[in-house]
């Protein structure tokens, strides 16, 4: 572990993390995929990644962003 000048644990971390537990206090413990390690760090901290697209679900609303044309002859 490396701290800096003022005896401060300094560290980094990237991911890719897996979620084990989320704790009533707002922690989560992340796993490692590579190494299998598991730490707790604050929820705030954790940005979820999502890969592929979202799936659609029952409830969800689809809304075009796109103007429609107007019919022919139609100012």
């Amino acid at each position: 572990m490396a701290y800096d000048q003022a005896g401060k644990l300094r560290s980094r971390w990237d991911g890719p993390f897996v979620i084990t537990n989320i704790f009533p206090h707002g922690a989560v413990q992340l796993k490692e995929e590579h190494t299998n390690r598991t730490f707790q760090v604050n929820g705030h901290q954790v940005k979820p990644f999502h890969e592929g697209p979202a799936p659609i679900g029952e409830n969800t609303e689809i809304i075009s962003l796109v103007e429609p044309t107007p019919p022919n002859g139609a100012a």
